[in-house]
């Protein structure tokens, strides 16, 4: 096979790595600053790399606050428009006429009742009576009607009894009624002087020009607005004029004149918002956003400068000409830049995609892992863009997430490696600061660390305090290094950071759980809750077959001490352990470490017996199906045995059948499938110990020698350990000694040592 058809075979075995890789690339390298914005980049307080000119004339931009102020004073000199609305003034005034016709209307039908009541009274026993009460019915009848539509039609903030007393309406007639055409002189007086003066329909408290411009019968009038009135000042100049004219301020006239005159007066200047809108952009489009200018080949900074305020402010100026330049630029120009920016980035992502290719195939097989790899990624590029285009401080990029995250997740040599990636793209994202890239490796080495093998939830706790120790120590080291003097220096940048790391574990654990669910991971959290006896199959093991959990629990301490020994993952094994025997909760008894007496296997045949071991894989698999156990977990119980012969009922079928002819061997083999990782091979090598270890009479060291590695030998002739990766140096390490804490030998010599023999109790004690 050609090199190219070994490339074309890759592609096609590979096509989701490799469009994940692609996409990936492109995503990142959209958001990477190009050429001149690198060597620009710079933070306060950073040290000059080297020596800054100006490559062309640019201007100084103005601080934010400097250019807020300016752009606040050009809005403010921008007048408010209006316009003086007649018609509103002769709408108001019809309304008011209307509204006394009323009232004089009332008035007089109110007397004509009162009259034809009289009329009545008087004459009652006179012949002409009908003819006057139907004159006070239809009075009456008038009177009513005319005052329910007064009072529906102007339904102001006043009871019927003040309309009464205003209008002299009582039995007694004792009331003195209102001259309504003096009152309505004065009501009316009141309106026209406020319309006069110019009342307003924008509070003056939002008005914030000291002029306003009046567009009044074609012309424009500009005025002081304080010489104008809005709703709140005429309302108090109203109360003040209703005083002077009516001095007692208890009396109808004046409390309802001063009711009436609020209802009819309406603002006749109206606010043209969009006018003032109009005025207030091209002023503020006319304000310069810079304080000064820069020459081309005039020097900003000189190499091994501290970074100033004002000299990173020439320096933003500098990188924002850039940026306007560069979207004027060709599109070959551009794209030259991009392709440049998508190359750098390639070739750090390739880095990581061949790591995986090449030591982690089962991550960069599965979809889901790859694509969680490259989500984390991006969101951490995509914080680092928007920490940089609102100027925040770059220590708020959560790249110490991403590198527990991943920890806890897959693993640390992962987790390492992308972290390594991230913190090379966000230093040249922020512009290669050496301070930033150096804190960044040494907080991501001690969080991946600290959080490479959880048991307990301190741990968390504890790695919240290191990660804050750690990065002050890192930045006062620096700080020593450069000899800035810790007087005079701005901390603000490494407050945030410190408040990052502190924080970054509470995020990093609290996202777990939904990366769990999210991608079908499981984590050492949830293999830690699985360890708990109180886990129902937990529980039926102890109830219904207490041979087998104990079983259960010497492998699980054999597993975890050999995985210990090789770098596998220590708790994994013990979890896999726990649970690789489950399957035989359906019948406990047919199992030798559960039977008390009897042994069913002596009334059926080889071949059942065989049928009934093999069961267990099938039904423990289906066990895990129905308890929700974890596929991780699921593949112990399905491997733990891998294809191995069952060696005993296989040689007695065998011994009762001289022949041999109808002893079929492969149904006295387990179905597989054989262990693919390091964890399952040690599980299945800790079991036929474990099973082993149960037969030795007097053991000693050489006996648990001798056995090991008889079994490891077997295993490894029948094939049972051809697809994991173990070496026969981990088989080794695995083996253990008898002085050494990690592996076989030392566990197998705590559990099955030999104790010695006490001599008989004399009967006088």
């Amino acid at each position: 096979m050609t090199q190219f058809d070994q490339l074309k075979k890759f592609f096609q075995e590979n096509q989701f790595p490799v469009l994940i890789f692609f996409v990936l690339s492109v995503l990142i390298s959209v958001i990477f600053p190009t050429g001149l914005s690198i060597r620009y980049s710079y933070q306060l307080d950073d040290i000059a790399r080297e020596p800054i000119i100006a490559p062309f004339d640019f201007g100084i931009l103005k601080t934010e606050q400097k250019l807020n102020s300016d752009l606040k004073e050009a809005k403010k000199s921008v007048s408010y428009s209006f316009k003086r609305n007649q018609e509103t003034v002769d709408n108001q005034l019809a309304t008011l006429d209307t509204f006394f016709i009323y009232l004089n209307d009332i008035q007089t039908s109110y007397y004509q009742y009162v009259t034809s009541q009289d009329s009545l009274y008087k004459y009652r026993y006179e012949p002409e009576f009908e003819t006057f009460q139907d004159n006070f019915i239809a009075d009456s009848t008038t009177y009513s009607a005319l005052y329910n539509e007064f009072l529906n039609r102007y339904a102001y903030q006043v009871d019927q009894g003040q309309w009464n007393q205003l209008l002299g309406i009582s039995e007694e007639l004792i009331d003195e009624p209102t001259n309504l055409d003096f009152f309505k002189t004065n009501i009316k007086q009141i309106c026209l002087n406020r319309w006069a003066e110019g009342l307003l329909d924008e509070p003056l408290s939002n008005i914030i020009s000291d002029d306003i411009n009046i567009i009044q019968g074609g012309e424009l009038v500009i005025g002081p607005v304080k010489n104008y009135n809005d709703i709140e000042i005429a309302w108090k100049k109203n109360k003040e004029e209703i005083n002077l004219i009516y001095q007692d301020e208890t009396s109808i006239e004046s409390s309802l004149g001063y009711e009436l005159v609020n209802e009819f007066m309406k603002p006749n200047i109206v606010f043209d918002k969009e006018l003032t809108e109009k005025n207030q952009k091209n002023k503020l489009d006319r304000v310069s956003r810079f304080q000064g200018t820069i020459l081309a080949n005039e020097l900003i900074v000189d190499a091994n400068n501290r970074i100033t305020d004002s000299v990173l402010l020439k320096l933003k100026s500098l990188q924002f000409e850039y940026d306007r330049q560069l979207g004027s630029e060709k599109v070959t120009d551009k794209l030259r830049e991009y392709l440049g920016a998508y190359f750098v980035v390639s070739i750090l992502l390739f880095l990581l995609f061949f790591f995986l290719y090449i030591y982690r195939k089962s991550y960069f097989k599965n979809h889901k892992m790859l694509f969680l790899i490259s989500i984390i990624m991006y969101v951490i590029m995509l914080a680092g863009w928007t920490v940089m285009n609102y100027q925040a401080s770059i220590y708020f990029i959560p790249i110490v997430i991403a590198s527990m995250l991943l920890t806890v997740l897959l693993d640390a040599s992962v987790s390492m490696l992308v972290s390594i990636i991230l913190i090379l793209f966000v230093s040249l994202l922020v512009g290669n600061n050496l301070d930033f890239t150096i804190m960044q490796f040494f907080i991501v080495f001690i969080a991946i660390y600290s959080v490479r093998r959880l048991r307990k939830r301190r741990q968390i706790i504890t790695t919240m305090f290191l990660l804050v120790f750690s990065t002050l120590f890192v930045f006062f080291s620096l700080m020593l290094f450069k000899g800035i003097d810790f007087l005079d220096y701005n901390y603000s940048g490494i407050g945030f950071f410190a408040l990052t790391s502190f924080l970054s574990p509470i995020l990093s654990f609290g996202l777990v759980p939904l990366f769990e669910s999210t991608f079908g991971i499981t984590t050492d959290y949830s293999l830690i809750e699985l360890l708990d006896y109180d886990q129902p199959l937990q529980k039926k093991l102890i109830e219904e077959a207490p041979g087998t959990h104990t079983h259960s629990i010497k492998v699980g301490t054999l597993s975890e001490s050999s995985a210990n020994a090789v770098g596998a993952r220590a708790l994994l094994c013990r979890v896999g352990a726990y649970y690789h025997d489950i399957g035989k909760l359906k019948k406990p008894d047919y199992y030798a470490e559960n039977q008390q007496g009897e042994n069913k296997h002596d009334s059926i045949t080889p071949n059942m017996s065989a049928k009934i071991l093999k069961q267990h894989v099938s039904d423990g698999l289906l066990l895990a199906d129905e308890y929700g156990l974890p596929s991780i977990v699921k593949d112990f119980i399905a491997t733990h045995h891998g294809t191995k012969r069952i060696e005993y009922f296989y040689q007695k079928a065998l011994n009762q059948d001289s022949d041999h002819n109808d002893v079929d061997e492969s149904s006295f083999r387990y179905p597989g499938p054989k262990p693919t990782t390091k964890e399952t091979a040690i599980v299945m090598i800790a079991e036929a110990i474990e099973a082993q270890a149960n037969s030795i009479t007097t053991p000693t060291v050489e006996k648990f020698d001798t056995m090991i590695d008889q079994s490891i030998k077997n295993l490894l002739q029948d094939g049972q350990l051809d697809n994991c990766p173990l070496t026969l140096d981990d088989l080794r390490k695995i083996k253990g000694t008898v002085d050494g804490k990690d592996g076989l030998i030392p566990v197998l010599s705590g559990l099955y040592h030999s104790r010695p023999k006490y001599p008989p109790k004399k009967e006088d004690d």
